[in-house]
C-alpha cells in the first residue's frame, strides 16, 4: 500500500485532558466536527486526517503511550463509542474514534476502510503512542482485520466483535496473515456472526495466541460491550479488559 504523509489536527474542546500523564497537544481550529450530536466530554480533542481523497474526522481522547484505534459498525460514527472510549482513556489508554469515509463527519474519497484503519493507527503514533491496538465492531470488526497485517510496526493486538468475514474488506484473506493476538467475540444468537467469528479464528495462526469468545446473546457489535445488558455483555467487557492487560496493557 502507497504510504503518503499524514496530517492530523487536533481541537481542544476542554481544559483537561482524559487518563494518561502527558499534555495534549496545542489547539487547532481545523477540526471536522466529528461527535457534534454526542457531546464529547473536556478533554476531548479533534482529529482530522486522510489521504487519497479522504477527509476523516475524528476523536482522540487520553494521552496514554499505548493507543487503541476504535472502529463503528455500519451505519455508526464516533458517537457509537464515545462511552467506550471514555473509559479506556480513563484507564490510561490514547484512544482515537474515527468516523468511516461516508459516515459522520467524514468522506472516502478512494481510500478504503482498511486503508482508513491504517490512516487512524498512524494519527494514535503521530499523537504520541508507541504501541498500537486495533478494536472494531461489525463492518469496523472487518476491517481492523484485513488493516492488521498491513499496519507497521505491527499492532500489539486486535478485537474483532461480531465481524462479518468480508463487508468492504476481507477478514479471510487477512487471517492467516496476522501475526499479533486477536480476540474474536460474538453472539450466538446473532446469525452468521457467530459463525463468522468460528471461522476467521480457525483460519488465525495458532501461534498468535488468539482467542474466541462466543456468548449467549443477540446483541451486535459495539452492543457486547455495553453495560447493563446482562450477562453476556459483562462477560466480553471482562474479558476484553483482561485481553487488553495481557497483551497491550496501558
Amino acid at each position: 500500500m502507497r504510504r503518503t504523509a499524514l496530517a492530523a489536527a487536533v481541537l481542544l474542546l476542554g481544559l483537561s485532558a482524559c487518563g494518561g500523564g502527558e499534555p495534549a497537544p496545542a489547539p487547532s481550529p481545523t477540526g471536522l466536527g466529528a461527535g457534534s450530536t454526542c457531546e464529547p466530554p473536556p478533554g476531548t480533542r479533534q482529529a482530522r486526517f486522510g489521504t487519497d481523497g479522504a477527509d476523516l474526522g475524528g476523536l482522540l481522547l487520553g494521552t496514554g503511550r499505548t493507543g487503541i484505534v476504535l472502529a463503528h459498525q455500519n451505519g455508526g460514527d464516533v458517537c457509537q463509542w464515545l462511552p467506550y472510549a471514555q473509559e479506556l482513556a480513563g484507564q490510561g489508554y490514547r484512544v482515537l474514534a474515527f468516523d468511516f469515509g461516508g459516515f459522520g463527519v467524514s468522506t472516502a474519497g478512494t481510500s478504503s476502510n482498511t486503508q482508513q484503519v491504517v490512516m487512524a493507527a498512524q494519527v494514535l503514533r503521530d499523537d504520541g503512542a508507541t504501541s498500537i491496538v486495533l478494536i472494531g465492531a461489525s463492518m469496523g470488526g472487518t476491517a481492523v482485520l484485513a488493516a492488521a497485517p498491513t499496519v507497521t510496526p505491527a499492532p500489539a493486538a486486535v478485537v474483532s466483535l461480531s465481524a462479518p468475514s468480508v463487508f468492504g474488506a476481507n477478514a479471510l484473506d487477512a487471517a492467516p496473515k496476522l501475526t499479533m493476538p486477536v480476540l474474536y467475540a460474538a453472539g450466538e444468537f446473532e446469525s452468521s456472526f457467530a459463525d463468522s467469528a468460528r471461522e476467521l479464528h480457525g483460519l488465525t495462526p495458532q501461534a498468535t495466541g488468539s482467542e474466541l469468545l462466543v456468548v449467549p446473546t443477540d446483541s451486535h457489535g459495539v452492543f457486547l460491550l455495553t453495560p447493563g445488558l446482562g450477562g453476556a455483555s459483562d462477560t466480553v467487557r471482562a474479558k476484553v479488559t483482561a485481553f487488553l492487560a495481557a497483551h497491550a496493557p496501558a
